[in-house]
């Protein structure tokens, strides 16, 4: 039996921590021992802790203490050069306490299960110390583009310094594999494509359950809305584009709400645009949701506008609820995912014009909508976790 380490950052609300749930809930537990490294122990935030397979053990590194100092100089360092010390001192810190923490762990697990066959650094937290650990057999997952995250050239060279520590790079997508091949040939051969995998009978049950839902919550699934799901950083997601569109489509006749489910650090400038654009009564943002999947099959379609991708998880979940898709064509994974545009509707990242006018025409053309339903739901089929299962049984297996 196979003596298999997984490691990521956390267990807080997030696409690449959901992910990292559903992965382990495909693992043929009866066919490898596994382990779970994270690093940050967010207390009361480890939301997904509790959906972590029982016969899968759990290693806490950061202390809740250690992760709320770091943070307090991180809002602060650009404030001050003192600040920016600090902040860089516990940066350090927090480095080699992660470094050390995890030699202990892994000195753990061999007393318990025997030697460590391969160790998954699934979100690549550890590329700063992986070839300090003595291990085997490493694999690091890729969830984002590369280019999009590091921008600066410097960046991205000591990046492709660092992935040429592990055996073997995945991918979550084909335009990200050829990104990361194109930046670095000589990883040419390491990188492989193993999708994200998606529980489709647990989102389709959690999208007909509505006991934790408030009575005020309960009206509002009775509204005619499209729904958007994302975290509110206008880093990564096009928050701009989605509201002026949706200004200029209120202007056009458009009638239908629209919901966004999610939280984050942005969340006051996008109410503050919500307050300017005068479209208060047109838009709601419901906060965030464990189970964003009641809102999903309730609404009419959904829309994403994102300036770049690690995959767009929720285009899927999307899809196999029935639900016409329609999202910017960022990297990377969206025009994937959309087959360039058959499974859904593709508009140009910033084009607010044309999210406008796919608006007006999904809500009009109810003969297209439906044709959009049905071919998205087939595409999504192919995101199953059985399918998934066996592509990375198959990478574990090609280990000896």
């Amino acid at each position: 039996m196979k003596n298999i380490v997984f490691r990521s950052g956390s267990l807080r609300m997030g696409g690449l921590e959901r992910v990292l749930i559903d992965t382990l809930n495909i693992m043929d537990t009866k066919k490898y021992n596994i382990s779970l490294i994270i690093e940050d122990d967010c207390e009361e935030e480890n939301i997904f802790q509790e959906d972590i397979p029982k016969d899968i053990k759990l290693y806490l590194l950061k202390p809740k203490s250690m992760i709320d100092e770091t943070h307090y100089y991180r809002e602060r360092r650009k404030k001050s050069i003192f600040n920016k010390i600090m902040y860089n001192y516990y940066m350090h810190k927090e480095h080699q306490f992660c470094l050390e923490k995890t030699k202990e762990v892994l000195e753990k697990i061999k007393d318990t299960n025997g030697e460590i066959d391969i160790f998954i650094d699934y979100d690549w937290g550890a590329t700063r110390y992986v070839d300090k650990l003595n291990l085997k057999n490493k694999i690091v997952w890729i969830h984002n583009s590369v280019s999009n995250l590091m921008k600066k050239e410097s960046k991205i060279k000591r990046f492709g310094k660092r992935l040429e520590k592990y055996d073997c790079i995945v991918s979550i997508c084909d335009e990200m594999k050829e990104e990361i091949e194109k930046l670095y040939p000589n990883l040419k051969g390491k990188v492989r494509r193993i999708y994200n995998p998606f529980n489709f009978k647990n989102i389709n049950e959690l999208s007909k359950n509505q006991d934790d839902l408030k009575a005020e919550e309960k009206l509002l699934l009775e509204e005619d809305y499209i729904l958007a799901v994302s975290r509110l950083d206008t880093v990564q997601k096009d928050y701009d584009t989605l509201l002026n569109a949706m200004k200029k489509a209120v202007e056009q006749g458009f009638s239908k709400k629209l919901f966004i489910v999610g939280d984050g650090p942005n969340k006051k400038g996008i109410e503050r645009l919500i307050k300017e654009l005068d479209i208060w009564e047109n838009v709601k943002l419901l906060g965030r949701k464990k189970n964003p999947y009641v809102w999903m099959k309730n609404s009419n379609f959904f829309v994403h506008s994102s300036k770049y991708e690690g995959f767009g998880l929720v285009i899927v979940e999307a899809m196999s609820l029935k639900k016409a898709v329609i999202v910017s064509n960022c990297k990377v994974g969206p025009k994937e995912i959309l087959e360039n545009g058959k499974s859904g509707k593709l508009y140009n990242v910033g084009n607010s014009d044309k999210l406008t006018e796919l608006l007006l025409l999904l809500e009009k053309n109810i003969k297209e909508r439906s044709l959009l339903e049905e071919i998205g739901h087939e595409r999504s089929k192919d995101f199953s976790g059985e399918v998934i299962k066996n592509e990375i049984e198959v990478l574990i297996e090609s280990f000896n």
